[in-house]
Formats: C-alpha cells, structure tokens, sequence
C-alpha cells in the first residue's frame, strides 16, 4: 500500500526530481516490495531461483532507512568508512603476520604429544618422547592449534585473539618442553 501510495503522490519516474523512483532509497524499496510479493505469490513452488528471492527479505529492515534521514547518514557514514577499514585490516594482519613468524621461531614443533590408546598401561610411564612412543605403540600427534608453520601460527593467533579456545593454546605452550619430547 505505501509504495502504490508513494507512486501515486510522487509520480514513478516522469514528474521531475522529486519522482518516486528517481531516490535510490526509493528504488531499494520497490526492490524488496517487489520480490517480497513474488515469494509471496510463489511461495508454494520449489525452484532455486526462488530460494533466492526469499532469502532477499533479510533486505527488508533496509526500509526503515528510508523513512529515517537520521539512520541514513549514519547507514551511509558506515558504507564511506569501509576503505578506511580494510586498511586498518591491513596493517592488523601484517601485525598478525610477525607474531605468527615469532611463534613459529619459539614453538616449532613443540605442540605435539603421544597418543596414548594402543599402549599397555604399565608402558604408559615409561614414555618421555617420540621414540618410546612409537616404540611402545603410540601415537605421536601435533595439536589442531599449533606454531608449526606460518599459517598454522596465523590461525592459531587468530583464534587466540578471538579469545575462542585461547585457554588451551596457553596450557599447550605453558606444557611444552623439548622438541620431540612429551609435554610436561
């Protein structure tokens, strides 16, 4: 109702600049009222085209935008800072980037342990580093998290700075001792 409301006081496209659809704020909402009615109509039919279309109904917040010149410069303010954030992006990962080289230098090969399931549990003692290990039947397995390379580091500082799992990457270092030696 509102956009054939719209249409019918601004005009479509003819009646100047102040024409419905000559504001591009305009234009997205007749946008997302258009396919919104198209899902509408079409919504007992199953084709992957029209998945699509649904899934442009998340656009539809977007409306209030229009209605609201304060949420708009601030939409539009945030859209103009994007450059400025891809470079401050940059230069976080070129920090990212020299800690995961230092952690590669410092913990290299340090992350890994013995799997212990196929040893009997009197030899279980008597491992101290990668050749008992495999000697009495274990495992001799690295960490998911670990500083073995640069990429590994980079992603294991990226999920330490996203504080996801973080804890377990201390305890590993804080527990690394000697290069092909078990963790103590």
């Amino acid at each position: 109702m509102e956009l054939i409301i719209k249409n019918i006081v601004y005009g479509y496209i003819v009646n100047g600049s102040g024409s419905y659809m000559r504001d591009a704020w305009n234009i997205l909402d007749f946008t997302i009222v258009g396919i919104s009615i198209v899902s509408i109509v079409l919504q007992d039919v199953d084709l992957g085209i029209l998945k699509v279309l649904r899934m442009a109904r998340v656009l539809r917040p977007l409306r209030v935008i229009s209605r609201n010149p304060g949420l708009r410069i601030i939409v539009i303010s945030m859209i103009n800072a994007i450059p400025n954030i891809g470079n401050v992006m940059v230069v976080s990962i070129l920090f990212l980037l020299l800690f995961a080289i230092l952690g590669t230098n410092l913990y290299k090969g340090y992350f890994f342990y013995c799997e212990v399931e196929n040893v009997p549990e009197n030899l279980v003692d008597k491992i101290r580093d990668k050749y008992d290990c495999m000697d009495y039947g274990g495992d001799w397995i690295n960490k998911d998290q670990n500083f073995d390379n640069v990429g590994s580091s980079f992603i294991t500082l990226f999920n330490v700075m996203t504080t996801e799992g973080w804890i377990g990457v201390m305890w590993d270092a804080v527990d690394a001792n000697v290069v092909n030696e078990i963790p103590k």
